[in-house]
């Protein structure tokens, strides 16, 4: 457990620190801010000797305490609040609690009296006027000791908590390492090396002490769960870890004393391990030990590979599945001679263990060492994959034997050709692999990486480019894909399945793969559904979904069966020549099953032969799921397509000649603001931070090999893209520029201040030719809508100004059809609206005078109409929306109008009436900080002095995305830090103090209007 010995509260501490406060009372000083520092200073010094060291206003997550006091291995060990004497220091511990703030250790403090807090619990009261209250309420805080864990939960949990602490302590010493210790630095370099030729050549040193890391923090733990004292000694990788720990240990450090620390957690664990003998609980238990591992400690791990492990019932599902397959389809057992086995990413070994205790015994040694292989590129799964497969053998044979199948290795590094000679980490390691690599594989099972890539460039967490895999994903899944953007298509799931296919090497065979099932509905992946279809002449699929960005409403641990927010299916996928035809079977679970309920139904069912199938027919754009009513829609005028966008001369058939995304900014922290001034500032700071980055890399004789580790990536100095580093790589400066701030639609009835700029926006799209000036707001307006594969519901909205990628859901993108387009100098204004389009409508409904202008508030009209986007609602998520000719054309037209006029025009309504409750005992203020609705959304708290009550109920029937128009302006218009910059943003406007509680009664007006003009539209669309 963590113990700490009583501190000395030395007499001359106490008495500088009564001292110091007397001092303050006779200036008349009573702040908090400088009353603190005289008990900040005792804290530090009595700190100071029990070894722990007090670190002001280090954040954690959400919150900030005064001190925290972190021990030698970079453990939290206690921390601090202090508050103003005037405050009510009872009521501000309430709050801090409710914040979250850690109760294992903490003084709460106002210079009078303090709270100690230990184990969640009132330890003590002291008042800190009284020289021996204080002196034993410092004896007890520094003198805490944790107490032991009594349940495994607990002790794992806190064992992720306590991780990140103490690995930062270890990745230290190494550092440390690098600069001192020779004999280390040989043998690291030396393993460095081999490391980045047998797993990623662009593989970094910190990526290398990352894995030192997790060896010294779990061999403890692989050693005692297992039982095998030997195993550093038996594994091939992990004595070639131990020759670089022995050089580090060598000098300095003391790796029993540190490790230490963990007692109280490794014991817990190991306790907890001690009580399970049913093999496949031990499983269990070590895949939530190890998840917990790298949730706690290699967070960046953990997303890029997606690190979550697979449930048993998915397990045994899919191994029956191709027990069942090989049987049906082949005539053959998992046990065949020609029956070779790969599981690429093997994770903990789940599924060869599961496999191994499905083979016959007197087949089983042939198969252990003769077919069956797996891959692991990840230090730790990699250990623990091998002590779970030699287990589960040694429990079927009662002998050990080293499971020589495994290699530690990047599957998609094998595909990169036979011109890679490297070796791979070790001899008997580069044996195993090339025995691998000439073995004919016919079954691939597993659960390959899902994750969808790098978020932030500032993270510098991108997944690894692979030129072999990439460039065959490009000549087929990407070459017959018609989807605009197709960066998906390189998600490492997806390379799993093309490197699948290509590693069958034209056998018959099988893959079953557990994934993110996004390829079996998402429009950039019909090129590689097309390819799927060719490359197997049997196709299942069981859809689990669970994706939450698809249906918010559910919920990525109660309903998706790993717990995290994509969808996911497994998919079985055969290939045998003797197929005269190819078949697509699919079946979905209920989309509101829980994942137990989900679990259960695959142990039920048992493999895909009990599984009741749809017999899916694809059409011509290889969409598997085709929407009901697809006929029907394909009738209507396409509102523009990807053909006619690109066409040259006047025969586009579309209604809109050209369209665009709405502004991608990759950093909207930095170039958004509801205020000039403030964004002018931000921005010259962020372009003075630039500048600095290109006189930095002037100074070095070459460009960095990685310009990744390179720069600084702190949030809070700049926020990187791929193209702000292209630039940094051509050395180019920056400069700031007034005339780029432009108005900007941010969100629903949001206008914000834009920095309208080629690069510092990463994506501009097309806006810069549909509002290249000011100008062009006065007499250009854009529709805007919901993309394909839109997961809100289906939304319009109206704009004159620039409008934002998310305009109206944060998850979706939008496409913008404007009624002019320009040159980017704002010359040359031409109508977007197609003559063909024209002449469509002036032939159907026989009246010539119909205007593009008709057209445009027809489009508006119609995307608004109820039935038309219930009834294709599957249609408009599969392409953009295409309009029908409904029976009254000028009620769409005369409903487009009114409904574009207030939406345009909202900003000079009168506001609706609603009913003002002002408080008496606070000054009536306009100012908003977090603006909240009361239970029944009858009133809005603009603030403690002002209630707007009086809201009809029809205000929230007018909705953009998963919100009503007024509560986007509820979730706009606060207060908010970002986390990762620090950057303020505040909606309040000094110049309009009301700005904000008017804007309210105008929305809740624009409600009203827009929900009464929708529902007097003609009950006939057309559709």
């Amino acid at each position: 457990m963590l113990m700490s010995a009583a501190p000395a509260v030395k007499p001359k501490n106490l008495t500088a620190y009564y001292t110091a406060l007397e001092a303050y009372e006779k200036q008349g000083v009573t702040h908090e801010g400088a009353l603190r520092s005289a008990f900040q200073n005792l804290l530090a010094e009595t700190g100071r000797r029990t070894g722990w060291t007090l670190i002001p206003e280090l954040a954690s997550g959400a919150i900030r305490p005064d001190g925290t006091f972190r021990d030698e291995y970079f453990l939290n060990r206690g921390y601090w609040e202090a508050k103003d004497t005037n405050d009510n220091l009872e009521a501000e511990i309430r709050k801090k609690i409710a914040k979250g703030y850690p109760l294992t250790n903490i003084i709460f403090e106002d210079t009078q009296r303090a709270y100690l807090y230990q184990n969640g619990q009132v330890a003590m009261q002291a008042d800190l006027t009284q020289r021996a209250q204080l002196t034993n309420l410092l004896i007890t805080f520094f003198s805490y000791t944790e107490p032991a864990h009594e349940d495994f939960s607990s002790a794992v949990e806190d064992f992720k908590q306590r991780v990140p602490d103490l690995a930062r302590g270890l990745v230290q010493i190494i550092q440390d390492a690098h600069a001192t210790n020779t004999a280390f630095q040989k043998a690291f370099k030396s393993f460095f090396t081999v490391c980045k030729e047998s797993l990623n050549p662009n593989l970094s040193e910190a990526a290398v002490d990352e894995m030192l890391v997790q060896h010294l923090l779990t061999e403890r733990l692989i050693r005692t769960i297992f039982d095998s004292q030997d195993f550093i000694r038996r594994n091939v990788i992990a004595r070639e870890v131990e020759t670089v720990i022995d050089a580090l240990v060598s000098k300095a450090f003391n790796r029993h004393e540190f490790l230490k620390s963990l007692d109280t957690f490794y014991l817990a664990i190991e306790s907890a391990a001690k009580t399970i003998e049913n093999f496949s609980e031990k499983q269990h238990f070590l895949n939530a030990v190890y998840e917990r591992f790298f949730q706690g400690y290699s967070v960046k791990a953990a997303d890029t590979l997606g690190i979550v492990y697979t449930p048993q019932e998915i397990v045994d599902f899919m191994c029956a599945s191709v027990e069942q397959v090989l049987q049906d389809e082949f005539g053959k057992t998992l046990s065949d001679t020609s029956v070779n086995i790969l599981d690429p990413c093997t994770g903990t070994g789940n599924f060869i263990v599961n496999l191994l205790r499905r083979i016959p015994k007197r087949d089983l040694k042939r198969m252990y060492t003769q077919q069956l292989f797996a891959n692991e590129v990840m230090l730790l799964p990699y250990y623990i994959a091998a002590l779970n497969i030699e287990h589960a053998y040694y429990e079927r044979t009662g002998a050990y034997e080293r499971f020589d199948g495994l290699c530690f290795v990047d599957t998609l590094e094998l595909a990169e050709g036979s011109e890679q000679q490297f070796a791979f980490m070790t001899e008997e390691n580069t044996a195993r692999v090339e025995r691998q690599k000439t073995a004919p594989i016919t079954v691939i099972i597993g659960n390959p990486p899902y994750n969808v890539g790098q978020i932030n460039e500032n993270d510098n967490n991108k997944n690894r480019k692979y030129k072999v895999i990439d460039e065959r994903i490009r000549v087929t899944y990407a070459k017959d894909s018609k989807a605009t953007l197709n960066t998906k298509l390189y998600d490492p799931y997806v390379k799993f399945f093309r490197w699948a296919v290509d590693r069958l090497e034209g056998r018959d065979g099988i893959v079953c793969f557990v994934t993110n099932n996004s390829f079996v509905h998402k429009i950039a992946f019909d090129g590689m559904r097309k390819n799927l279809l060719q490359d197997f002449t049997r196709l299942h699929h069981a859809d689990l979904h669970g994706s939450v960005p698809d249906n918010p409403k559910l919920s990525g641990t109660t309903h998706n069966v790993f717990g995290i927010q994509v969808g996911v299916g497994i998919t079985v996928a055969i290939r045998k020549a003797q197929h005269a035809d190819r078949v697509l079977l699919y079946h979905r679970v209920p989309e509101d099953w829980r994942k137990e309920e989900k679990l259960s139904w695959l142990a039920g069912k048992q493999n895909v032969a009990t599984v009741e199938w749809q017999d899916l027919r694809p059409d011509e754009n290889h969409t598997w799921l085709i929407p009901t009513d697809a006929d029907t829609f394909a009738t209507f005028l396409p509102i523009g397509t990807r053909e006619t966008k690109g066409q040259r001369g006047p025969d586009a058939q579309s209604i809109f000649k050209s369209f665009s995304l709405g502004v991608a900014t990759n950093r909207d922290q930095w170039v958004y603001d509801f205020s000039e001034e403030n964004l002018a500032l931000k921005l010259e700071r962020f372009i003075k931070n630039y500048n600095y980055e290109v006189f930095r890399l002037s100074q070095e004789p070459s460009i960095p090999a990685r310009l990744d580790d390179f720069v600084n990536n702190d949030p809070a100095f700049l926020k990187w893209t791929d193209r702000l580093k292209a630039s940094l790589r051509a050395e180019r400066t920056l400069s700031y520029d007034k005339s780029q701030i432009r108005r900007a639609l941010y969100r629903p009835f949001t206008r914000m201040n834009l920095y309208f700029d080629g690069l510092l926006n990463q994506r501009r799209y097309k806006q810069h030719r549909f509002l290249p000036t000011l100008s062009a707001e006065r007499e250009n307006y854009s529709i805007c809508v919901s993309d394909r594969g839109h997961r809100a519901e289906f939304s319009t909205l109206v704009t004159s100004t620039l409008p934002d990628l998310h305009l109206l859901a944060s998850v979706d993108g939008f496409q913008c059809f404007s009624f002019y387009v320009y040159n980017e100098d704002g010359t040359n204004r031409r109508e977007n609206i197609t003559d063909w389009s024209l002449k469509q409508f002036q032939d159907h409904y026989r009246n010539p005078g119909i205007t593009k202008w008709d057209i445009f508030y027809y489009v508006y009209g119609m995307l608004h109409h109820p039935g038309y986007r219930e009834k294709f609602a599957d249609n408009l998520k599969r392409e953009l929306p295409r309009i029908p000719f409904a029976p009254d054309f000028q009620a769409f037209t005369s409903a487009g109008k009114q409904l574009a006029r207030f939406h345009l025009e909202y900003e000079t309504l009168e506001p609706y009436d609603l009913q003002w409750i002002e408080s008496d005992d606070v000054p009536l203020s306009y100012r908003v900080d977090r603006m909240k609705l009361s239970k029944d959304k009858t009133a809005l708290m603009v603030n403690d002095s002002l209630t707007l009550a009086g809201i009809p109920p029809d205000v929230f029937a007018y909705r953009l995305g998963n919100r009503s128009a007024l509560e986007w302006i509820i979730d706009q218009y606060r207060i908010k830090t970002d986390k990762r910059s620090h950057i303020r943003s505040d909606p309040n406007r000094p110049d309009d103090e009301e700005y904000i509680v008017r804007l309210i009664g105008q929305v809740v007006r624009v409600s009203l209007e827009t929900v009464e003009i929708v529902r007097g539209l003609p009950g006939e669309s057309g559709g």
